[in-house]
C-alpha cells in the first residue's frame, strides 16, 4: 500500500464488500480469472449470517439452524461436501466447510476482517471504498456482497400491531427461547422459514402459539420416503435435467406436484402443501415462495400450534385477526424479513431496485459494480445461484466473457421485470429477488458461456451423458466443458443420483402429466378447501368422531416421514 498519513491506500483490480457465502465465491472466481482482489468483512470471521453469534443486534442464523437445501444443491462447484456434514448441515458444519473452501483455494490472504465499509464514491473511473479504520481500498471494479439480512423489517409495529401492549420481538433478536419468556402466550407473524424455526423452537415453550401468515405460504418438506418402504430422502434432489423436462418446474410441475403435496402432508388433496385453509392463497405451485421447513406442518396436526390467516389490528394484549376471532397474547415475534440496504453507496446506486438491474446482478448504466447474492430461488439454494453469478461477474470484469451493450442490457431489465412479475402476480412480492431458481441458472449460465453442451457430452461418452442428464442438479454440471474438472463433475453428479428417481419413475411421472392427474386433484382440493372454509363445517370439526376420523387420515404420514422429522406427539 501507499502511505497517506497513518493509512494506507490499497490498490487491485476488485473490492469485494462482504465475506459471506457469496463474498468468498466473488473473491474466488475473480482470483481464478486472474484478477487481484481485497475482500472486507466487517466482522472478525467469514461466513455472514452462518457465523452465530448471541448479539441480538446482529443478524446471524438461529442457535439450532441448519440448511433448509440439501447439500445436492448447496455445496460448491469444484468443493464437494463431505458425507459427514449430513443432507442438511448444521450451521457450524458450514462455518467449517467454508474455512475449508478458503484454505484450498487460498482465500485467506485476500480477506480483511474486522473492517467496516464507510463510504464508497466512484472517482475517475475508480471505486474508492474507504473503511472506519481510516484504510482506503482502490479498484476498478466494485462487488457488494452483503447479502439479503441486512435491517429488520419493523414495518408492523407501527401499523396492525400499533395498539399492541405486550413485548414484540423482531426474529433477528431470538437465537433460542428465552428463559424469562417460559409459558408466554406466544403469536408468531410471518411466514417464511424463520417463522417454522421459531415455532418449532417455541412449541413446548411457549403456554401456546398461534402464527398469523397474512398472505398465505405453500409448504416443502425437506426430506421424507417417497414410499413406505423407501429409504427417508432430500426431496429437492427431484431436480434433475430429464425432471426438468418432463415436469418444467417453471409450468408448476405437471405430473409431479401431486408428489410434493403427497410427501408434505400425506395427502393427494394437500392444496399448496398444507391443506390449510387460512393458509391458501391464489398463487399456483411453484409461483410463490415455498417454505420448506413444511416439519412444523406436525405442530398443526397435533394441535401445538394454531394457524392464522392476517391480523387486523390490536388493543392491549388483544390481536384482532381478519376471521373475526380475537386472542390475547403477552408476546409477539416478527419474521417479517429484512430491508436491504447500502448506506455506504452512493445514492445513484443505493436506491436502484434489484429487478432493474441487469439479471438481478449488473448496474445497468455502471457494470463496473455487481451485486451477489441476493436472487432468492422458489426451490433451491441461494448459494447455487450465487456461485454461479460470482463466475458470471469474473468473467465479465476480466473480459473473458462478453457483456451486452446498454440498449440490449435495458431491454432486458425490462423484459425481465415483466417476466416475473408476472409470474408471482398471486404473490405478496416482498421477495423482490424472487425467481424460479432453475429457469433463472440456465439463463445466466448461457449468458456467462458455462451452459452445459450435452449433445457434445453425449458424443463423447455416452455414460456420462445419461448421469448429467438423470442427476439431481448439483453446481458441478456447470463445470461439463472443461476438460480438466469433468471427470469430478460426473463422479459428484453420480454420488448424489444414487436413491434418487430412476428412468421408470420418470415414466410414471409423465403418464401421470399426461392424464391431467394434478389437474383433477386440484378440483378435489377446490372442493375440500370450499367445505373447510363452510359454516357447516365449522359447527361440526370438533365432534370427536370428525376430529377422529381426521387423526386417521394423518396416519400416512407415519410412514412417510423420517423419525427425525416426525412428531410423536399426543394430540392436547
Amino acid at each position: 500500500c501507499t502511505k497517506m498519513s497513518s493509512n494506507c491506500v490499497h490498490h487491485h483490480d476488485v473490492t469485494v464488500i462482504g465475506a459471506g457465502w457469496s463474498g468468498l465465491l466473488a473473491c474466488k472466481y475473480a482470483l481464478e480469472e486472474g484478477l487481484s482482489v481485497a475482500t472486507l468483512e466487517r466482522r472478525e470471521n467469514i461466513g455472514g449470517v452462518w457465523f452465530y453469534s448471541d448479539d441480538p443486534g446482529l443478524s446471524t442464523v438461529m442457535k439450532s439452524t441448519e440448511c433448509t437445501s440439501s447439500s445436492t444443491v448447496t455445496e460448491m462447484s469444484d468443493f464437494p461436501m463431505p458425507e459427514s456434514m449430513g443432507l442438511f448441515p448444521h450451521h457450524r458444519d458450514v462455518i467449517r466447510y467454508l474455512h475449508s473452501y478458503a484454505s484450498k483455494f487460498g482465500l485467506h490472504r485476500h480477506i480483511k476482517l474486522s473492517v467496516e465499509v464507510q463510504e464508497v464514491q466512484k472517482v475517475d473511473e475508480q471505486w474508492r471504498v474507504r473503511c472506519t479504520n481510516g484504510d482506503e481500498y482502490v479498484s476498478k471494479f466494485l462487488v457488494v456482497a452483503t447479502g439479503v439480512m441486512q435491517k429488520a423489517n419493523r414495518e408492523l409495529e407501527d401499523t396492525v400491531l400499533k395498539g399492541f401492549a405486550g413485548r414484540i420481538h423482531h426474529a433477528q433478536e431470538i437465537k433460542e427461547p428465552l428463559e424469562e419468556l417460559r409459558d408466554k402466550r406466544l403469536l408468531v407473524v410471518g411466514g417464511g422459514e424463520t417463522g417454522s424455526d421459531l415455532c418449532m423452537e417455541w412449541y413446548n415453550h411457549a403456554r401456546f402459539i398461534y402464527w398469523s401468515i397474512p398472505r398465505g405460504q405453500h409448504f416443502f418438506r425437506k426430506r421424507a420416503k417417497l414410499l413406505p418402504w423407501g429409504r427417508p430422502q432430500a426431496l429437492d434432489k427431484a431436480s434433475s435435467r430429464a425432471m426438468k423436462l418432463i415436469a418444467p418446474f417453471y409450468h408448476s410441475k405437471p405430473g409431479l406436484s401431486w408428489v410434493c403435496k403427497y410427501t408434505t402432508q400425506g395427502s393427494l388433496l394437500a392444496y399448496q402443501g398444507h391443506g390449510i385453509p387460512e393458509w391458501k392463497n391464489d398463487a399456483r405451485f411453484f409461483r410463490f415462495f415455498i417454505n420448506k421447513n413444511g416439519k412444523v406442518l406436525d405442530l398443526v396436526d397435533y394441535n401445538h400450534l394454531v394457524p392464522k390467516g392476517g391480523i387486523l389490528s390490536c388493543s392491549g394484549n388483544t390481536v384482532n385477526f381478519a376471521d373475526g376471532t380475537t386472542q390475547e397474547f403477552d408476546l409477539i415475534i416478527m419474521s417479517t424479513g429484512y430491508k436491504t440496504e447500502y448506506p455506504f453507496l452512493p445514492s445513484r446506486y443505493a436506491n436502484v431496485r434489484i429487478r432493474q438491474r441487469h439479471k438481478f446482478v449488473f448496474d445497468v448504466e455502471d457494470p463496473t459494480i455487481a451485486f451477489i447474492g441476493l436472487v432468492r430461488p422458489v426451490v433451491g439454494s441461494i448459494v447455487g445461484i450465487s456461485e454461479l453469478q460470482a463466475r458470471w461477474v469474473a468473467k465479465v470484469f476480466s473480459k473473458h466473457a462478453p457483456l451486452k451493450s446498454l440498449a440490449e442490457r435495458k431491454k432486458d431489465v425490462t423484459a425481465d421485470t415483466a417476466q416475473w412479475s408476472e409470474y408471482f402476480k398471486n404473490s405478496s412480492q416482498r421477495i423482490e429477488g424472487l425467481v424460479e431458481g432453475f429457469t433463472y441458472v440456465d439463463d445466466i449460465a448461457k449468458h456467462a458461456g458455462i451452459y452445459p453442451n450435452y449433445w457434445n457430452l453425449f458424443r463423447r461418452n455416452p455414460y456420462h451423458w445419461f448421469v448429467a442428464t438423470f442427476s439431481p442438479y448439483n453446481a458441478a454440471s456447470l463445470r461439463l466443458n472443461e476438460e480438466r474438472h469433468r471427470a469430478q463433475a460426473i463422479a459428484t453428479m453420480q454420488s448424489h443420483r444414487k436413491a434418487t428417481l430412476n428412468p421408470v419413475h420418470l415414466m410414471l411421472i409423465m403418464f401421470m402429466r399426461l392424464i391431467w392427474f394434478d389437474w383433477w386433484l386440484n378440483q378435489l382440493s377446490n372442493i375440500k378447501y370450499r367445505i373447510q372454509v363452510s359454516s357447516w363445517w365449522r359447527n361440526i370439526q370438533n365432534w370427536k368422531i370428525v376430529r377422529a376420523l381426521c387423526h386417521l387420515a394423518n396416519l400416512p404420514k407415519q410412514s412417510l416421514y423420517h423419525p427425525e422429522t416426525h412428531f410423536k406427539l399426543p394430540p392436547r
